[in-house]
């Protein structure tokens, strides 16, 4: 998904605000503020629908603006100067005179040391994984330098997510493959001049000289097969990896994946000793001992996701939108168009609910959230949404002088939000305007009752 959303971000003593329209929506997260340290400066980058900053002890957080997830990094890395995006997934920071990438999603950390792409990187205004991938890797790629190539992804991990890569392993996988092909008809001579073009890069060495030892085991491994010895043929591909290319092996696989298959059918029937049974010919191999106890325990990690995908299918099906975003959020589902298609609408839906909220529609909003408004796994952007449309309103009612009202929908406030920045900056304007004094008498916090609003009749009744 590409967008282009009309907001602007800024940081103002640790905290990270959001602005649409010259007004400010939302408080992403705060940082520590330390006046003492006079720390000013908290990079900020975005890309989609993420924000990421860092503070002054490296502490980065990237957080998604509509759903508020959010992802810390904490990288021990002081005082960096500069943040962006180099694509999904990726962040680059700058300290010093050092570059170092970071995977937020693995929370993976590098310090990079190509001096090519780190002069790209430099001399780039907006540097992509995209953009450093074709004027870097893809050239190589195209002149048939493997080696450099290969050794360049090697010293930098995050070019394995580029179409550079992609390419560059496709010709790999294509001639380790007809190499294989080539050894199982006994033509050592072929299979060489395949791997040709490989026989010098350092990250292939070892893969290239075992596949020729591996391939004097052939004979016996395919007869094992045969024999129907699969144990042993198991054991045999543990310790040769090459063999599992092989059409022999991927044939032993089939009829694993079937017996597999029955016995999960089984566990879903309660037949545990049936199950036990059906897969008593894979007990003892080491490769497949995990994914059975998983299975005969009730924890299979396939069974698990499959799970998750039809519980948000049927919820889905039943209309329970709520529902849907919720178990979302806590099964961390992303790999489905459904996940998409239900997080394009969760956006058309956050800004439709801004620009009631800017002008003080809570009415409406409510109507447009109906039951999501309660959504608990993204309380915080609603709580967000709902927080300005009460200043919104409170401010119009003190510009067209409706003291009263204005000052009855203060009262409510602090009732549902509690007390906040906003809140007291506004209480000031009404008391000086209105020649008035506000009478709290019981003070609370908006930290104390964050997320009290939720049961709060007003907000949720619609």
């Amino acid at each position: 998904m590409t967008h282009n959303f009309p907001y602007t971000f800024r940081a103002d003593k640790g905290r990270i605000l959001q602005y649409k329209h010259n007004k400010q929506i939302s408080r992403l997260f705060s940082f520590s503020y330390n006046k003492s340290k006079h720390v000013t400066k908290f990079p900020l980058a975005t890309y989609d629908t993420k924000l990421a900053s860092v503070d002054s002890e490296g502490k980065i957080i990237v957080i998604d603006i509509f759903t508020r997830r959010k992802r810390v990094i904490k990288s021990d890395i002081a005082n960096i100067s500069s943040i962006s995006f180099l694509g999904k997934n990726y962040l680059l920071t700058s300290v010093n005179n050092y570059l170092v990438i970071h995977n937020y999603k693995t929370l993976h950390s590098k310090k990079i040391s190509s001096q090519p792409i780190i002069d790209f990187l430099k001399s780039t205004k907006e540097p992509s994984l995209k953009l450093l991938s074709s004027t870097i890797l893809e050239p190589l790629v195209a002149t048939k330098e493997f080696s450099k190539a290969f050794t360049l992804v090697s010293d930098n991990f995050f070019l394995k997510e580029t179409i550079g890569y992609k390419k560059l392993d496709e010709i790999y996988r294509s001639a380790f493959y007809k190499a294989v092909q080539a050894l199982c008809r006994e033509d050592i001579k072929k299979a060489s001049k395949y791997l040709e073009k490989f026989k010098n890069t350092e990250s292939k060495k070892l893969q290239i000289s075992a596949l020729f030892q591996d391939f004097k085991h052939y004979e016996r491994f395919t007869l094992h097969i045969k024999e129907k010895k699969y144990a042993i043929a198991y054991a045999i591909s543990s310790k040769h990896s090459s063999l599992t290319l092989t059409e022999e092996y991927k044939e032993m696989e089939a009829v694993f994946s079937r017996t597999f298959g029955l016995a999960k059918s089984q566990m879903q029937l309660y037949q545990y000793k049936e199950a036990k049974e059906t897969l008593s010919d894979y007990l003892t191999i080491l490769s497949k001992r995990e994914q059975i106890k998983n299975l005969l325990d009730g924890k299979d990690v396939e069974n698990r996701r499959d799970a998750q995908r039809l519980k948000l299918l049927r919820l889905y099906e039943k209309d329970d939108f709520k529902g849907c975003y919720e178990h979302i959020d806590r099964s961390k589902i992303e790999d489905l168009e459904l996940v998409e298609l239900l997080e394009k609408h969760w956006i058309k839906l956050m800004l439709k609910c801004e620009e009631l909220a800017l002008s003080g529609n809570i009415k409406e909003i409510k109507i447009v959230l109906g039951e999501l408004i309660s959504t608990q796994t993204r309380a915080d952007k609603i709580g967000d949404i709902l927080r300005v449309a009460f200043y919104s309103k409170i401010e119009t009612l003190i510009k067209k002088r409706s003291f009263n009202s204005a000052q009855n929908i203060i009262y409510s406030y602090i009732d549902i939000f509690g007390e906040d920045i906003e809140i007291r900056s506004i209480m000031k304007k009404f008391e000086s305007d209105s020649t008035k004094k506000l009478a709290i008498t019981h003070r609370k916090s908006s930290g104390e009752i964050r997320y009290s609003w939720l049961n709060s009749e007003f907000i949720v009744e619609y």
